[in-house]
């Protein structure tokens, strides 16, 4: 007998956002719904599946990754014809946006749970399912799926926060980069906007006073950061110290993230990524954006004078919050 759900106990999660961020923010409600639902398994939709599903190539809690469209008239028709082919009898919706809960409406999900922040959204949740979150709303989208959790009593799923991935995956990408010397550092060169990226001179100056002798710096990145990678790279020539890891598969990255010794980024999807995963110290440079309260275990990097802008944010100010925190020899301080 098939052990796949019936079309009469099939659970969806609707992740509105198409950020990678915001994905990792909601690992923890995703794998946390997951644990109650029949067999342990969900469908999971979201935005953009071909980027974010490297997430889940291990991971037994989404039995399937679907792609939802655009939130605009089009898109929402097409979303509807799409779940409706699902056959789901509970959906939840990680997100605020009303929209969507009126497209779980319209396909005909039963029981529809969901935030409720404001009533037009709880206008189409399940009445009977529906528990008020506590007000303030927070600010960052992992406390607002906590809150939901809670108000659902909902227990957090140890770990739940991390991606799930393989020993052997784990392996095979340790084995990649066996011949890159230690220590490993990744830096998280890329932002989804322009205005939270480092300038590339202070990562050239960054890589050249971390490792005078020896060592391998791992630029990480979208396929949006090639050309800053090619630039930060370009002062090493042949030097194989800087290594670009640009465009490759959340599940590469995931795995390398377990290995590397230390992460140094700007406030980015793959800096959330390494934060959750918690293998190495994680320091975050906040020049132009409110430092992350949902990583306790982050090192914050803030500009002296305030929150300004990412050129605030000097290499030796980056160099001398590493070696206050032991995770840079002092020597390193002296090559500036």
């Amino acid at each position: 007998m098939s052990d796949r759900p019936t079309s009469s106990d099939k659970w969806l999660v609707l992740q509105k956002f198409g950020t990678v961020g915001d994905m990792v923010f909601c690992l923890q409600a995703i794998h946390a719904i997951a644990a109650q639902a029949p067999r342990g398994r969900i469908t999971l939709a979201c935005p953009y599946p071909d980027i974010v599903g490297g997430l889940f190539l291990d991971d037994p809690a989404v039995e399937q990754l679907i792609r939802v469209q655009r939130d605009d008239l089009v898109g929402r028709f097409r979303n509807i014809g799409i779940l409706r082919k699902g056959g789901y009898r509970r959906s939840w919706l990680l997100g605020k946006n009303s929209s969507f809960t009126y497209i779980l409406l319209l396909v005909g999900i039963r029981e529809r749970l969901g935030y409720g922040y404001d009533w037009l959204q709880r206008m189409t949740l399940t009445p009977s399912l529906y528990h008020a979150l506590p007000l303030p709303i927070p600010r960052g989208e992992a406390e607002k799926s906590w809150d939901f959790l809670k108000a659902q009593g909902i227990p957090l799923v140890p770990g739940g926060k991390k991606p799930v991935l393989s020993a052997a995956r784990l392996q095979a990408v340790r084995y990649q980069y066996a011949d890159c010397p230690r220590p490993w550092v990744a830096f998280g060169i890329g932002a989804g906007r322009p205005w939270r990226c480092w300038p590339v001179a202070y990562w050239i100056t960054l890589a050249k006073a971390l490792f005078p002798e020896t060592g391998t710096v791992f630029l990480c990145g979208s396929w949006q950061d090639k050309e800053r990678a090619r630039a930060v790279a370009a002062p090493f020539g042949d030097i194989p110290m800087v290594v670009p890891v640009i465009g490759e598969s959340l599940a590469t990255v995931s795995c390398l993230f377990h290995h590397i010794d230390l992460f140094v980024g700007n406030d980015s999807g793959l800096f959330n990524l390494a934060a959750v995963i918690e293998a190495s110290p994680v320091v975050g440079l906040f020049g132009a954006s409110p430092v992350l309260t949902c990583h306790p275990q982050m090192i914050p990097i803030v500009p002296e004078g305030g929150m300004s802008s990412m050129a605030a944010l000097s290499p030796a100010l980056v160099l001398t919050t590493l070696h206050r925190h032991g995770l840079v020899p002092a020597v390193s301080l002296r090559t500036l």
